[in-house]
């Protein structure tokens, strides 16, 4: 057997499976075995991305985003800024429910390009002094690029959706002044002739958005003998940068002959559905394209251990030995509980 590992970082599994219950575990016999019987689990403080960061070399830290913008973007950057200091920067629609702001799920603003771009040119022209530049890509993919570090600390937008923001807004040295910003940018957008149309129409505005994932582009090391999987745009700029061999998930899952960092989109992009029909989805499409194959792989010692990452959490780690030990029983229920639980409004899919 050789000695080959294989790390999938799946953010947001946890709390997919706690939306689901705890009975669909039923329905995932090889996810099941692989949590019972693995050999340990263990927490950390960062986010999934920045665990697979640093196996290439990248000394983050949980004081310091984690600059999936800048790799991100890096795919679309033709005109030679990629040593800007970029942001995430997602079109939000916020609710008022009592005393809370409760960020919407994405898909109840369903923004076209040409309402994108109207919202983006007026941002610009609004906050050029203060060095703000929005980058449209695509209607859900925008991107804000500064030219120094803002000095601030956020949290990916996926974690807000459905969750008052006060507690979750930006913190670090320049705080006071980015929600200053934010602030003016709703009163902005408030009378925005997209949003006036908007609203005449029935549906949501945008008004605000969310930064996120921000930083300079990473200097990443060479690792050859590493293979990269997943299809977000995040691993693609990924191995751009650092010169990993990138390939998609089914291409030879089956025939594993290095190691491999998974990195897949599936649970959080089910969980901002807002969809529960996706959330299922989701989970049946991991059982049989990713927890299956890889305890096989375990099981018949074509693989010696696996790792299945979703940080800030539980990092669960299982061998071919471990997954043989038949009698193993070990406790599911505490690694599938909320561990960021807080006693903030939360609203579920």
């Amino acid at each position: 057997m050789k000695n080959i590992s294989v790390t999938v970082y799946i953010p947001g599994l946890w709390a997919l499976l706690r939306h689901a219950g705890s009975e669909t575990l039923e329905s995932m016999p090889s996810l099941q075995l692989l949590l019972k019987r693995r050999d340990r689990s263990t927490e950390s403080s960062l986010e999934s991305e920045a665990l697979l960061l640093n196996r290439l070399g990248w000394q983050g830290d949980e004081n310091n985003d984690v600059p999936v913008a800048a790799l991100e973007h890096l795919l679309a950057d033709s005109d030679g800024i990629s040593d800007s200091f970029w942001f995430r920067a997602n079109p939000i629609n916020l609710l008022e429910d009592q005393n809370y702001l409760i960020m919407s799920y994405p898909s109840m603003l369903n923004l076209d390009l040409d309402e994108s771009k109207a919202l983006a040119d007026s941002i610009n022209q609004h906050f050029a002094e203060d060095g703000w530049h929005v980058e449209v890509i695509d209607n859900s993919r925008w991107y804000l690029r500064l030219d120094k570090n803002p000095c601030i600390r956020t949290t990916p937008a996926w974690r807000v959706v459905g969750r008052d923001i006060f507690n979750l807004m930006p913190e670090g040295e320049n705080s006071i002044q980015w929600h200053s910003w934010l602030m003016e940018l709703q009163m902005l957008l408030f009378s925005h002739p997209v949003n006036e149309k908007r609203t005449g129409q029935g549906l949501a505005a945008v008004n605000g958005l969310w930064l996120w994932g921000g930083g300079n582009l990473p200097e990443l090391l060479e690792r050859h003998q590493l293979c990269l999987r997943g299809d977000s745009l995040f691993i693609q700029g990924v191995a751009r940068q650092s010169g990993c061999e990138l390939k998609d998930l089914s291409d030879g899952m089956l025939e594993i002959n290095n190691d491999q960092l998974i990195m897949l989109e599936y649970a959080r992009t089910a969980l901002q559905s807002g969809n529960m029909g996706q959330v299922m989805a989701a989970l049946k499409e991991l059982e049989n394209s990713v927890f299956r194959p890889l305890f096989d792989l375990l099981k018949s010692k074509k693989l010696h251990n696996m790792s299945i990452v979703d940080s800030p959490g539980h990092i669960v780690n299982i061998s071919a030995s471990g997954i043989n030990r038949w009698w193993r029983r070990r406790d599911m229920e505490k690694l599938i509980r909320d561990p960021l639980a807080a006693t903030e409004k939360y609203r579920k899919p």
